[in-house]
């Protein structure tokens, strides 16, 4: 039986593969429709809010990805400037620790903290796996698992693959979406078109 991690592989390369023979207005037009997509369930998912402000970009992340870690780094300059509410919507997909982490985080007293935890102690868990720092939940609450089904459903809902996956509505009202790690330069733009 193959695993759910070698399965995601092929996935993600098969969309690669499609993607090399798509033209751009094809895969911008498939992008805004996924965005749109997302942001019209978007009231169903249970995020963790970092930062203030009247405008959002929505994450989905595992706690154990290693790629979502990066950009969390990445992200540490920016949160409570500008005027971006950072929202990390929660998924258990990439290993089977991680949907015991992620209801880790959502179960804590304080989510947010918990979330710190998760990224700040990176590849330290006490229990030696590598991914997020905090401990998988032993039991997870059916309030929980029922979030965390939400956020998964939402995610596979617009077909995408990966993680992270940033989405924001721009100014002109258009929504839009970025899988993987921007550079430097294009998470600027991200923060800079957010609305």
């Amino acid at each position: 039986m193959q695993s759910q991690l070698t399965v995601h592989r092929r996935q993600v390369l098969r969309v690669f593969a499609a993607a090399a023979l798509a033209t751009p207005s094809l895969l911008r037009a498939q992008t805004a429709r996924q965005a749109e997509g997302v942001l019209a369930g978007i009231g169903r998912a249970t995020f963790i809010a970092e930062g203030q402000g009247p405008h959002h970009l929505y994450i989905f992340f595992d706690p154990n990805c290693p790629f979502c870690h990066e950009l969390y780094k990445k992200l540490r300059a920016f949160v409570g400037k500008g005027d971006v509410q950072l929202r990390w919507i929660p998924l258990g997909m990439l290993t089977p620790s991680s949907l015991p982490k992620a209801a880790a985080i959502l179960q804590a007293a304080d989510p947010l903290q918990a979330f710190y935890k998760n990224e700040d102690d990176y590849d330290f868990a006490a229990n030696g796996q590598p991914g997020g720092g905090i401990e998988p939940a032993s039991t997870i609450s059916p309030a929980v698992r029922g979030q965390l089904a939400a956020n998964l459903a939402l995610y596979n809902s617009q077909k995408l693959f990966g993680v992270p996956v940033l989405v924001w509505r721009k100014a002109d009202g258009r929504a839009d979406l970025m899988i993987g790690v921007p550079s430097d330069a294009q998470l600027q733009q991200i923060l800079r078109q957010a609305r």
